[in-house]
C-alpha cells in the first residue's frame, strides 16, 4: 500500500482522523468487508476485479469507492479496468483512484457516451495545496456528509438513468423487441404472437444467466463436451444453442428453464443475442458500435440483474402487468424495507414475501440470514442450503416470475457460499423451490395463509400489488376494502399470519392512509390496532420522481414490531422529503424533522390527524381537530339551503326529480360515446381553466363552445348548473390564484358554461350575499390550510382539489347579514391590492382563530405551494435557502412560543441571533442554517428581539459544528442531522438550509421543544 499518497489523499480530506499513535478510519470510511456492510462484499471482492480499499457510506448510503493504485502509476489500460468495474458494480457514484502523485475522481454511474467519457471528472495533485483543498471541498467527508457534493461541478453530470442497472435494462428490452422483430409476423394471431413474445423472453433470460455462470466460472466444470465455454461461440449455430439450453433445464432441476425452452430459436435471433453478449451496442444511435463498458457479470451484483429482469419482465409483459397491479422495486427500496426487519431479528427466523415476484426481497432476505448466521466468518454450503430451504418463502401467482425467484435464490446461495474441505465442486445441484418454498398461488386464498401460518413465518416483506386497475376483475380488487386498494387485502392477511407482534415490512399505497372514506378509514385504524409497535413512512413526495419506475402513485412503507420502535400506545410518523437531485442520485436523505412519535390514539381519533402531522407539525393537527370540530361543511350548508349534488346522493329519491340541480362539475368534452351540444349551452361562454380569474371575473369575452368548434361532449350536465351568479371553484388552476400557495374561487354574474375543471355553484333564486361570504372564505388562506392538512388527496397523491374535497370543508356557523357580506366584499376588492390579506382578516375573526393559530394558517400559503403548483419550481423554491427575512420569522415564533409562559414569572425572556452566511456556496456547511436563542434578564416585551450574530460568534458557531453534522440515529433510520445544542443560558438550532425547515410553523414547534425540554431538565 502507498501509505504515503493514500493515507495523505484521505487524511486530508477528513476520511482518516490522526490517534495517538496511528491514523483512524472515520465513521463511515469501511476498509473492509463486514457482515454490517452485506452490501459492500462486492466492491472488496477480488473476483469482482476492482478489490476497493475502502468505501465511504454517508447516511444516504454508499457513495464513494476508493482504490489505492499502489506505489507505482497504473497504466491507462488499468485505469480504465478499475473504472469498468466500479460502474458494473453499480454500488456507489464516485470512484477515487489515489495513485503516488494524485487523486483521480470518477463519474461511477457513467456507463453511455464516447470512449472520452471513460476519463476523471477531476484529477487533483497531491503535492499542490490549493488542489487537495478543492478536492475536499467538492467530495470530501463533509461535502458528501453534507449534501453539498451535489452541488459541485463534479456532480453536475451524474445521472443514475446510466448506472449499470438502467443501461442494461434499456439494452435487453431492446434485444427483446428486436428478437421479436426478427421472427415471423402473426398479424391476424394473438395466441402465436404471445407464443413469439415467451420465446424471445426465454432466450434473453438464457443469456443473461448463462453470462452470469460462466464469468463467474461456475458453469466451466459442468458444460458437456459439445459446449465451448463462450456465448459468442455457442451462438454461432442453432445446434449448439439448443443444447445450451437443454443443458439449463437438466441443470436446474426444471424450477427455472422448462423442458424444450429456446428450441425454436432461430439463427436470426442467434445474430442479435451474439451481439449482446460481445458488447455490440442494440440501442438506437449506438447500433452496432462497441459499449462504453462491456457488462462484466462476474462483477454485477446478482440482485442487481434480478431486479433488471424483473423491471424487463413487467415493462414486457404489458397487460398481464398492468392487470395484476404489478410494480418494480428498485433496490435501493428493498434495502429500506428489510433494513429494520432485521434489526435485531432471530437468525433462525422464517420469511415470506407474498407477492415475490423475481425474488428481489428473498435474495436479500436469503443474504441477510446467512450473514446473521455466519457473521464475518465461513459460510458452509451447508448452513447456506439449510437457509435456502427452510427460512426463505415467497408466494405468487405468476409461475414465471417463481422461475426467475427460484434462479435469483440458486445463484445468490452460489454466490454467498464459501466451500469446506472435502465438499464437490458440483454446487449447481440444488433442490427444487417450487411447490416447497415457491409456492404459484395467491396469498389472499386462506389456505395459502394457513400454510404460511403453519410455516412459522416471523416476518413478512415485500411491495404487494397496490393500484387499482380498471376492468381488473382479481379477487384481490373486487373484494378490496378500501375501495381500489388491492394492496389493503394483502396487508390484511399479512397481519393475519404473523400476528400482533409480527414483523413487517410492506409498501402499500399511501391514499388510504389519508382518506376519509369510511371503507379506508376502517382498514387504516384496523392496521393500526392490531399491530402493536408501528410506523408509517410516507413516500408521497417522491412520485413524480421514478421512486417506482413507471408509477405515480404515492407509496406507503408500513413497519411493524421492529427494533428500535415505540411501544404500542404510540406509532412513529414519517415521510421522506422531496430534494432536488434524488432523480439522478436515487439518494433518499432523512431529517429528525420528517418523523414524529404521536399517540395512536390521536391518529384513530381524527381523520385528518395523521396527515396533518406528517405534512406539518404537532400544532397543524390540532389546530385541524379544532377547526373539525366545526360540523357545519359546505356540503352540508349547500343542502341547508336546497342546492343539492345529485352524485351525493346515493338515496335520493322521489326528491331528485323534484328539485332543479343547481351544482355540480361542468362539462366534459373527450371521451367514448360523446354526444352533440344542445342549443342551451352551446352559445354560453364556455370557461376552461385558463380563462379563470380568481375573486371575480366577467366571462362576457370568453368564446363558447361554439366559437370554439366544439360541437360533441361527452357529458354536457345540467343546465341549471350554469345559471347566474355562479360561485365557481377550480379544481387544479392554483397558479391562478391570489398567490401560489392559496386556494381560490371566483363570482361569475352571467350565465356561463364551464368546463369539468370547476365545481359550480348557482345562486339562481338563492342569497347572494351568502356567495361573496363563501367566496371571501375560500380565498382566504384557511381554505388551503384545510385542504391541505385535512384527509384527503390533496398534497398526498394529486394537487387538485375536487368535489368531495370542497364539499367537506369546515364552516364555522354564521347568520348571512348585509354588514358581513359588505365586509366580504370590500376584503374581496382589497385582495387584488393586500394579496389576501384583509381576507384573511375576516376569516380569523369567523374561525375565532387566536394570533398564534392565524400566523400558522397564513404560514401554511408558503408549505402548501409545492402541494397546489406539483412543478418542479414550487418544489426547488421549498427546498431553496432561507433569506434573513425569513429567518427572523422563524425565530420570532420561536421566542413568541417560549416567552408566552416566561412572561408568567416575568423574569427573562428569550431573545434570538441568526448566524449570518459567512462562507461560498461550495463550502458543505452553506448546506446548514443556524439560529442560537439565549436567555435574556427582564419581561420579555410586544417586540421579539431577533439580530444578526456578530461575525466572530457565527465563524465560531459553524467550526464548532462543522464535523458533527451527520448522525445515524438506527440502523435503518439514518438522517441528516438537525442539532439542538444546549448551554447554560442559550440553545443553537442547526438545520438544512432549505425553507420548510425555518417556516413559522417551524418556529412555533421549535419553540414547543424547547420548553418541554428545559422543563424535563429541570425536573431532572
Amino acid at each position: 500500500m502507498s501509505v504515503s499518497a493514500y493515507h495523505d489523499a484521505l487524511a486530508r480530506t477528513g476520511y482518516l482522523r490522526k490517534s495517538e499513535l496511528t491514523w483512524e478510519p472515520v465513521k463511515g470510511l469501511v476498509t473492509g468487508y463486514n457482515a454490517e456492510s452485506l452490501q459492500l462484499e462486492p466492491a472488496f471482492s477480488d473476483r469482482a476485479g476492482l478489490a476497493v480499499d475502502a468505501v465511504y457510506e454517508t447516511v444516504d448510503g454508499p457513495m464513494l469507492l476508493i482504490k489505492d493504485a499502489g506505489s507505482t502509476m497504473p497504466t491507462q489500460e488499468t485505469l480504465d479496468q478499475w473504472v469498468e468495474r466500479a460502474w458494473n458494480l453499480g454500488i456507489a457514484p464516485l470512484l477515487w483512484i489515489v495513485t503516488p502523485t494524485d487523486v483521480r475522481v470518477y463519474d461511477s454511474f457513467r456507463g453511455i457516451g464516447p470512449q472520452s467519457a471513460k476519463g476523471p471528472v477531476g484529477t487533483f495533485a497531491l503535492a499542490i495545496e490549493e488542489q487537495m483543498r478543492q478536492l475536499d471541498e467538492a467530495c470530501g467527508r463533509l461535502s458528501l456528509d453534507t449534501g453539498a457534493f451535489w452541488r459541485s461541478s463534479l456532480a453536475e453530470n451524474i445521472d443514475r438513468s446510466q448506472r449499470i442497472d438502467k443501461v442494461l435494462l434499456r439494452e435487453i428490452a431492446e434485444l427483446e423487441r428486436q428478437l421479436v422483430l426478427a421472427g415471423p409476423k402473426h398479424d391476424d394471431d394473438a395466441d402465436a404472437q404471445k407464443r413469439e413474445r415467451d420465446l424471445c423472453q426465454e432466450l434473453v433470460l438464457c443469456t443473461l444467466f448463462a453470462s452470469y455462470l460462466l464469468a463467474r466460472g461456475i458453469a466451466q466444470p459442468l458444460l458437456p463436451d459439445n459446449l465451448p465455454a463462450d456465448l459468442s461461440r455457442i451462438y454461432e449455430d442453432t445446434t449448439q444453442a439448443r443444447h445450451l439450453f437443454d443443458w439449463l433445464h437438466e441443470t436446474f432441476n426444471g424450477d427455472v428453464f422448462p423442458r424444450n425452452v429456446g428450441q425454436d430459436a432461430r439463427l436470426e435471433h442467434l445474430v442479435l443475442l451474439r451481439d449482446f453478449v460481445q458488447d455490440i451496442s442494440l440501442l438506437k444511435g449506438q447500433r452496432g458500435q462497441f459499449r462504453l463498458f462491456k457488462f462484466r457479470f462476474d462483477t454485477i451484483p446478482i440482485e442487481l440483474i434480478s431486479s433488471v429482469y424483473e423491471e424487463f419482465a413487467q415493462r414486457t409483459a404489458g397487460a398481464l402487468s398492468r392487470q395484476q397491479s404489478l410494480h418494480y422495486t428498485p433496490v435501493e427500496l428493498v434495502h429500506m424495507a428489510l433494513d429494520p426487519v432485521f434489526d435485531g431479528l432471530d437468525a433462525r427466523a422464517r420469511v415470506l414475501d407474498p407477492t415475490c415476484g423475481s425474488g428481489l426481497f428473498l435474495v436479500q432476505a436469503l443474504r441477510r440470514l446467512v450473514w446473521k448466521r455466519c457473521g464475518n466468518g465461513p459460510r458452509p454450503r451447508r448452513i447456506v442450503r439449510e437457509i435456502l430451504y427452510k427460512q426463505v418463502f415467497g408466494v405468487d401467482v405468476n409461475r414465471a416470475a417463481l422461475r426467475i425467484a427460484a434462479f435469483s435464490l440458486y445463484l445468490a446461495a452460489l454466490e454467498i457460499e464459501t466451500t469446506e474441505s472435502g465438499e464437490l465442486y458440483d454446487r449447481t445441484q440444488f433442490e427444487r423451490l417450487i411447490g416447497k418454498t415457491l409456492f404459484c398461488d395467491s396469498f389472499l386464498e386462506k389456505t395459502m395463509q394457513d400454510r404460511c401460518r403453519k410455516l412459522g413465518v416471523k416476518a413478512i416483506v415485500g411491495n404487494v400489488p397496490w393500484t387499482y386497475v380498471r376492468g381488473n376483475t382479481s379477487t384481490a380488487t373486487a373484494n378490496a376494502k378500501p375501495r381500489r386498494s388491492p394492496d389493503h387485502a394483502f396487508l390484511s392477511a399479512a397481519i393475519d399470519v404473523v400476528g400482533a407482534d409480527g414483523r413487517l415490512a410492506i409498501y402499500v399505497k399511501a391514499t388510504p392512509f389519508f382518506s376519509r372514506d369510511a371503507s379506508a378509514i376502517a382498514s387504516r385504524n384496523s392496521v393500526i390496532q392490531r399491530l402493536n409497535r408501528l410506523a408509517l413512512i410516507n413516500l408521497s413526495n417522491l412520485r413524480s420522481e421514478d421512486l417506482f419506475p413507471g408509477v405515480r402513485g404515492p407509496a406507503l412503507l408500513v413497519c411493524a414490531n421492529c427494533g428500535h420502535l415505540p411501544d404500542q400506545d404510540y406509532l412513529l410518523a414519517g415521510r421522506l422529503p422531496w430534494t432536488g437531485d434524488f432523480k439522478r442520485s436515487g439518494r433518499i436523505t432523512l431529517t429528525s424533522a420528517d418523523f414524529k412519535t404521536v399517540p395512536k390514539a390521536a391518529v384513530l381519533a381524527a381523520p385528518s390527524y395523521l396527515k396533518a402531522i406528517m405534512l406539518g407539525t404537532a400544532r397543524d393537527a390540532l389546530l385541524m381537530q379544532r377547526i373539525e370540530a366545526h360540523d357545519l361543511t359546505l356540503g352540508s350548508l349547500l343542502e341547508r339551503i336546497g342546492i343539492y349534488d345529485w352524485s351525493f346522493k346515493k338515496h335520493a329519491g322521489p326528491l331528485k326529480s323534484q328539485i332543479i340541480t343547481r351544482c355540480g362539475q361542468g362539462f366534459q368534452v373527450k371521451g367514448e360515446n360523446v354526444k352533440p351540444v344542445s342549443d342551451t349551452i352551446a352559445n354560453l361562454p364556455a370557461v376552461f381553466a385558463e380563462d379563470y380569474r380568481a375573486v371575480q371575473f366577467d366571462p362576457t369575452t370568453i368564446r363558447s363552445l361554439e366559437k370554439r368548434g366544439i360541437t360533441r361532449v361527452l357529458f354536457e350536465r345540467a343546465r341549471s348548473i350554469y345559471d347566474a351568479p355562479l360561485l365557481l371553484c377550480p379544481k387544479s388552476a392554483h397558479q391562478l390564484a391570489l398567490k401560489k400557495g392559496r386556494y381560490s374561487a371566483a363570482i361569475v354574474n352571467v350565465d356561463a358554461a364551464y368546463s369539468e375543471s370547476f365545481y359550480g355553484i348557482s345562486f339562481k333564486n338563492r342569497d347572494v350575499r351568502l356567495a361573496q361570504i363563501l367566496c371571501a372564505i375560500l380565498n382566504s388562506a384557511v381554505a388551503g390550510f384545510q385542504f391541505l392538512f385535512g384527509a384527503g388527496g390533496v398534497g398526498i397523491e394529486r394537487p387538485a382539489v375536487e368535489p368531495n374535497d370542497l364539499r367537506q370543508l369546515r364552516l364555522p356557523e354564521f347568520d348571512v347579514t348585509d354588514e358581513l357580506a359588505r365586509r366580504a366584499q370590500d376584503a374581496l376588492d382589497q385582495s387584488e391590492h393586500d394579496g389576501g390579506e384583509a381576507l384573511d382578516t375576516l376569516a380569523d375573526e369567523l374561525y375565532k382563530l387566536n394570533p398564534s393559530e392565524g400566523a400558522l394558517v397564513r404560514d401554511s400559503i408558503g408549505r402548501a405551494r409545492s402541494s397546489f403548483l406539483d412543478t418542479p419550481e414550487a418544489r426547488q423554491e421549498d427546498v431553496r435557502a432561507p433569506d434573513y427575512d425569513e429567518l427572523t420569522a422563524y425565530a420570532s415564533a420561536t421566542c413568541q412560543t417560549v416567552n408566552a409562559i416566561l412572561r408568567v414569572d416575568g423574569s427573562e425572556h428569550l431573545m434570538a441571533s441568526i448566524a449570518q452566511p459567512l462562507r461560498s456556496d461550495h463550502d458543505p456547511t452553506a448546506a446548514f442554517s443556524v439560529v442560537r436563542f439565549a436567555m435574556a434578564s427582564g419581561r420579555a416585551k410586544r417586540e421579539v428581539v431577533v439580530k444578526a450574530m456578530a461575525a466572530v460568534e457565527a465563524q465560531a458557531v459553524y467550526d464548532s459544528v462543522r464535523h458533527s453534522l451527520v448522525k445515524e440515529t438506527y440502523t435503518y433510520l439514518r438522517e441528516r442531522r438537525a442539532m439542538r445544542i444546549y448551554g447554560e443560558r442559550d440553545v443553537t438550532i442547526v438545520k438544512p438550509a432549505q425553507r420548510r425547515y425555518w417556516s413559522v410553523a417551524a418556529g412555533f414547534e421549535d419553540g414547543d421543544i424547547i420548553l418541554t425540554d428545559h422543563w424535563t431538565q429541570a425536573g431532572s
